[in-house]
C-alpha cells in the first residue's frame, strides 16, 4: 500500500469525522480507482452518499460491500441508516430484517433484539396493525425469534412473554372489532343483503375465522402459568372462556361446536377449581346433564350458592338445594320464581321453577311454565351443540305430573307427556306409573291396568299403583276389590290423603251401613282432611255425609263451601252447595258460586246449565242465553238446556230462533211432552199457527201416553188445553182478517169446547181457582166475540 493511498484514506476518514462529505466522497472515488476491493472505502463512500443524499449510489455501494468476502455488519448497518435517512420504509424494513439475521448469525443477540425493536416501532409508525401483530407474533413461543425475549442488558429491555401477548391481544381484539364494523357498513346497503343481524353474523364469522385472537389468549394463559403468575393466568383464562362463549353465537357447523365445546368445558373446569368465575360454574351446571363424564352437580350448585351470593343463578341454586333436601315450601317456589326472572334464558333456572311448582302443588304454574322451559333448553342446546335430554325429561315429567294432579280434564296432556318420556327412558318407573294414572282418568282401563300391574311387579309396595288399581276397580263396579287395593295402599303409606278419599268413595258406593256408620266413609274422609286440608274431595264427601246421614245442614254447607273454595272445579260439591243456596232463596250467593265455577274451569257443564236456569228465573235472558250456549257447547244432547235456551229466546222476542231450538228438543227426544209444547208455543208466537196446532195435538198425545204424578198430569192437561185454545183464538183472528168466516166460527167453537172441557174437568178440584184466571176468561170472551162478528155475515 503506497504512501499516497494511505494518506488519502486517512484524509477521507478525517473528512467524514469533520462532516466534510463532499471532500470525503471525492477521496473515496480516488481510492477506489486505486483499489476497488477495499471494504472500508466502500463503507466510507456509503456514509458520504447518505449524507449527500445520493441514495441510489449509496445503495449500490452498500450492496457491493455486503457481497465482499470480508464483509462485516457495518455494511448492513450502513444501508439501514441510508434507507432510514431516505425515508424509504419498504426498503428500510427489509434492510432491518437482513440486519437482524446478520446479528443472529454472529450471535449478537442484544443487537438482534434492538433491531427487532426497531422493526416493531416501524410497524407501529406505519399504522398497519395487522403487520404489527405479525411482527410481534415472531417473538412468541411459536415464533422464530422467541429467544430474543431472554436477552439481558439490552436497551430497551425485551418485554416478558405475557406482556408481549397481552399487547398482541389488545391489538387483535380492537382490529377484529374495527374490521367487523367496517365490513358491515359496506355490506348492509348491498342489494339482497338481508337483515342487519344476519349481515353482522356473517361478517363476524368470516373475521373470526381469520383471527388469531384465540391462539393469542391460549398462549397468554400458558405464559402466565409458566411464569407463575396465577392471578394473571386466571384473569386471562376467564377472558378465554368468555371469548369461546362469544364464538358459539356465530358457529353453525355442529362439528365445529363440538370442538369448541370440548375446550370450553376444560377451561370452565379449570376456572371452577379456582372458585373465581361464576359464569364458568354456571356453564358446568347448565351442561351437567349432557356430560358423559361424572360431574358432582351438588358440589357445583352448593359452591355456586356459597361463593356467588349475587350471582345470576344464586336463587335457582338455592331452590335446587331446597328441592333436593325435600324442602317443598312456598319459600322454595319463591326462590325458583326469582331465579327464573333473573336468568330468563337459563335452562337450569327454568327447570328448577317447574320442579318447585310441581312439588309445591302449584300445578297450573308448572304446566304454564313448561313451554318456556322447553324453549330455553332447546335454544341453549342449539347454541352449544349439545342435547340436554335430562333437563327435557325433567320438564316433561314435571309437567305430566302437574297435569295429572290438575284433574281428568288434563289427563290427555299428561298421557302425551308420559309417553314422550318413555320414548326417551323406557324403564322410567315414574313415567310408567304416571301413564297408568292418566289412562285411568281417561277411562282406558285395560292398558291402565297393565301398566299399574307392571309397576307393582317392579315394586310391590308402590302405594300409588295400588291406589290407582283400587280406583280402576271402583269405577268398573268391583267395589270390594277396590276396597282391598285401597286398604293395601294405605297400609304402605297411611299418610297419603288421596287413598283415604278413594276408600271413602268406595265405602259410600257400598251403601247402607258403609255410608251411615262413621267408621267407614266418614272416617276415611276425616282422615284425608286431617292429612291434607287442601284435598277438596275429602270435604265434598263429608258434606254428603252430613247432608244425608248426619242431619246437620249447617255442617254439610260448611263442608261443601270448603270443598268449593279449595277447588272451584269440584262439581259434586258445587252442585250440592248451589242447590242449598237456591232452597234458601240466596240467589246472589248461588250466582256468585256458579260464575266462579265457570271461571275456574270453563268445561263445567253443570255450572253453565244451573247458571242458565237461575238467570232465566231472574228474567236475565241475554245472560241466560250465553250460559245455555256454553253448556250446550259441552254437551249437545242436554235436552233441558235446549228447553231453557228456547224459553230465553222466546222471552227476548227471537221467535224464529226459538222455533229452531224447540224443534231440536223434539229431535233429541221425540216423546218428550215439553218439547212439543215448546214447539207449539214458539210456532204460535212466530205466527205459524197451523204448525202450532199440530204440536199442541202431538203434545196432548204424548201426555196421555206418559205416566206423570197426578199434580204434574193436571198441570200438563191445563197447560195444553189452555194453550191450544189460545192458538185457536189466534187462528180465528187471522182467518177473520182473511175473510174465511167459516173457519173463524169453527176455530172459535173449538176453542170454547176445549175451555169448557177444561173447566168441567177441574171444577171439583182445588185447582178450580185456576179456571177463573184472567187468561181463560179472556179467551172465552175473545172466542165469543169472533163468533158474534162472523155469524151475521155467514147468515147474510
Amino acid at each position: 500500500m503506497s504512501v499516497i493511498y494511505k494518506a488519502k484514506l486517512k484524509s477521507a476518514k478525517a473528512a467524514i469525522a469533520e462532516k466534510n462529505y463532499d471532500y470525503a466522497y471525492d477521496l473515496c472515488h480516488d481510492l477506489l480507482e486505486m483499489d476497488e476491493s477495499n471494504y472500508n472505502i466502500h463503507i466510507l463512500l456509503g456514509v458520504s452518499c447518505q449524507n449527500m443524499e445520493k441514495w441510489d449510489e449509496g445503495e449500490r455501494v452498500y450492496n457491493k460491500a455486503m457481497a465482499m468476502p470480508k464483509a462485516n455488519v457495518l455494511a448492513w448497518q450502513g444501508i439501514c441508516a441510508l434507507y432510514e435517512a431516505a425515508k424509504n420504509q419498504p426498503k428500510y424494513l427489509n434492510a432491518l430484517i437482513a440486519l437482524r439475521e446478520r446479528y443472529i448469525s454472529e450471535e449478537s443477540y442484544g443487537k438482534a433484539w434492538e433491531t427487532m425493536h426497531k422493526l416493531i416501532l416501524l410497524s407501529e409508525e406505519s399504522g398497519d396493525q395487522r403487520r404489527l401483530v405479525n411482527t410481534l407474533r415472531e417473538l412468541t413461543d411459536t415464533g422464530a425469534y422467541h429467544s430474543l425475549l431472554s436477552v439481558v442488558d439490552a436497551d430497551p429491555s425485551p418485554p416478558s412473554p405475557a406482556e408481549l401477548l397481552e399487547r398482541m391481544y389488545n391489538i387483535e381484539r380492537a382490529l377484529d372489532e374495527k374490521t367487523v364494523d367496517s365490513e358491515v357498513n359496506k355490506r348492509k346497503t348491498r342489494l339482497g343483503a338481508g337483515p342487519i343481524s344476519k349481515v353482522r353474523k356473517d361478517v363476524t364469522t368470516e373475521v373470526w375465522a381469520q383471527s388469531g385472537l384465540l391462539n393469542t389468549l391460549r398462549q397468554l394463559v400458558a405464559a402466565c402459568e409458566k411464569s407463575g403468575q396465577e392471578p394473571a393466568r386466571l384473569q386471562w383464562l376467564e377472558q378465554l372462556f368468555q371469548t369461546l362463549l362469544e364464538r358459539f353465537s356465530v358457529i353453525d357447523a355442529l362439528q365445529d361446536k363440538h370442538s369448541v365445546s370440548a375446550e370450553l368445558l376444560a377451561v370452565a373446569t379449570d376456572l371452577a377449581a379456582a372458585e373465581t368465575c361464576p359464569s364458568a360454574f354456571g356453564y358446568l351446571i347448565e351442561t351437567s346433564d349432557a356430560s358423559s363424564e361424572a360431574r358432582d352437580l351438588r358440589a357445583l350448585v352448593e359452591s355456586y350458592a356459597r361463593l356467588f351470593a349475587g350471582g345470576e343463578l344464586c336463587e335457582s341454586a338455592l331452590a335446587w338445594i331446597a328441592i333436593e333436601n325435600k324442602d317443598h315450601t312456598p319459600e322454595t317456589l319463591t326462590l325458583a320464581r326469582a331465579g327464573c326472572q333473573r336468568a330468563p334464558e337459563s335452562p337450569f333456572a327454568h327447570v328448577q321453577l317447574i320442579r318447585a311448582a310441581t312439588l309445591c302443588k302449584e300445578y297450573r304454574l308448572a304446566v304454564s311454565s313448561s313451554s318456556a322451559a322447553r324453549e330455553a333448553v332447546q335454544k341453549f342446546g342449539d347454541c352449544f351443540g349439545i342435547h340436554l335430554w335430562r333437563s327435557l325429561l325433567t320438564i316433561d315429567m314435571s309437567a305430566a305430573d302437574a297435569n295429572t294432579h290438575i284433574g281428568p280434564e288434563n289427563a290427555a296432556d299428561a298421557e302425551y307427556l308420559y309417553r314422550k318420556c318413555l320414548e326417551v327412558d323406557p324403564d322410567n318407573s315414574q313415567a310408567i306409573l304416571g301413564l297408568g294414572l292418566s289412562l285411568c282418568a281417561l277411562g282406558n282401563y285395560d292398558e291402565c291396568r297393565q301398566l299399574l300391574k307392571a309397576s307393582l311387579e317392579k315394586d310391590e309396595q308402590n302405594h300409588l299403583a295400588l291406589g290407582a288399581l283400587g280406583h280402576v276397580l271402583l269405577v268398573e263396579g268391583d267395589v270390594s276389590g277396590a276396597i282391598e287395593y285401597l286398604q293395601q295402599a294405605i297400609a304402605v303409606d297411611p299418610n297419603h290423603a288421596s287413598h283415604h278419599v278413594s276408600l271413602g268413595n268406595a265405602y259410600w258406593k257400598m251403601g247402607d251401613e258403609w255410608q251411615q256408620d262413621k267408621q267407614y266413609a266418614y272416617a276415611s274422609w276425616i282422615s284425608a282432611a286431617k292429612l291434607d286440608p287442601s284435598v277438596s274431595e275429602a270435604f265434598s264427601g263429608l258434606g254428603k255425609w252430613y247432608q244425608q246421614h248426619g242431619n246437620d245442614r249447617d255442617r254439610a254447607k260448611k263442608c261443601f263451601s270448603k270443598a268449593v273454595d279449595l277447588n272451584r272445579a269440584n262439581g259434586d260439591a258445587g252442585q250440592a252447595l248451589a242447590e242449598m243456596y237456591l232452597s234458601e232463596g240466596s240467589d246472589d250467593l248461588c250466582e256468585d258460586l256458579l260464575v266462579k265455577a265457570t271461571e275456574a274451569k270453563h268445561d263445567q257443564q253443570w255450572a253453565w246449565k244451573s247458571l242458565g236456569f237461575l238467570l232465566l228465573r231472574q228474567d236475565n235472558h241475554e245472560r241466560a242465553i250465553v250460559a245455555f250456549r256454553n253448556s250446550l257447547s259441552l254437551d249437545r244432547t242436554d235436552v233441558l238446556c235446549w228447553e231453557g235456551l228456547c224459553e230465553s229466546y222466546m222471552a227476548i222476542g227471537r221467535m224464529g230462533t226459538s222455533v229452531k231450538v224447540a224443534k231440536k228438543v223434539v229431535e233429541l227426544d221425540p216423546g218428550r211432552v215439553s218439547g212439543h209444547w215448546l214447539c207449539a208455543r214458539a210456532c204460535m208466537f212466530a205466527n205459524d199457527l197451523e204448525a202450532s196446532l199440530g204440536y199442541f195435538e202431538s203434545a196432548a198425545k204424548y201426555a196421555s201416553l206418559t205416566e206423570f204424578i197426578p199434580e204434574l198430569q193436571a198441570a200438563w192437561t191445563q197447560s195444553l188445553s189452555v194453550g191450544r185454545a189460545e192458538c185457536l183464538v189466534a187462528c180465528a183472528e187471522k182467518w177473520y182478517a182473511e175473510g174465511l168466516l167459516g173457519r173463524v166460527v169453527d176455530s172459535s167453537n173449538a176453542a170454547l169446547e176445549a175451555l169448557s172441557i177444561h173447566i168441567a174437568k177441574f171444577e171439583d178440584r182445588a185447582e178450580n181457582e185456576s179456571c177463573s184466571s184472567y187468561l181463560i176468561w179472556s179467551l172465552i170472551s175473545a172466542a165469543c166475540t169472533w163468533i158474534l162478528r162472523a155469524w151475521p155475515m155467514l147468515e147474510s
